[in-house]
């Protein structure tokens, strides 16, 4: 079910990969173009230097980072631990964060 979700990412205008990391796991899964390996220690960067800024300033915590550009990027924290990335070389990224939205529920529900 996760590969299905994460494989309906994929089909989003622009967008090439799909995955899940967790901080405690690393790699959960992964939906790509054959050939292609995911950025993972980009993405746990993030979500550390995210973890980061909510601990040492009163912004607080994180949840979400959309990078435009020439490689497009949405991570998204979907739980304590678990975050989604999509990533993408053009598109509209908040049609993906919507659709992100749309799954949330379903994926946290897989995870478990």
């Amino acid at each position: 079910m996760m590969q299905r979700i994460l494989a309906g990412f994929t089909t989003l205008p622009g967008a090439n990969q799909a995955y899940l990391i967790s901080k405690k796991n690393g790699l959960l899964a992964f939906v790509g173009n054959k050939g292609k390996v995911p950025n993972i220690e980009n993405a746990a960067n993030i979500v550390q230097a995210m973890e980061r800024l909510g601990e040492k300033s009163n912004i607080g915590r994180g949840l979400e980072l959309w990078q435009e550009g020439g490689n497009m990027l949405l991570l998204t924290r979907i739980s304590d631990d678990a975050s989604l990335v999509i990533s993408g070389n053009s598109g509209r990224i908040a049609r993906w964060r919507h659709a992100v939205e749309c799954d949330v529920d379903m994926l946290n529900s897989v995870i478990r």
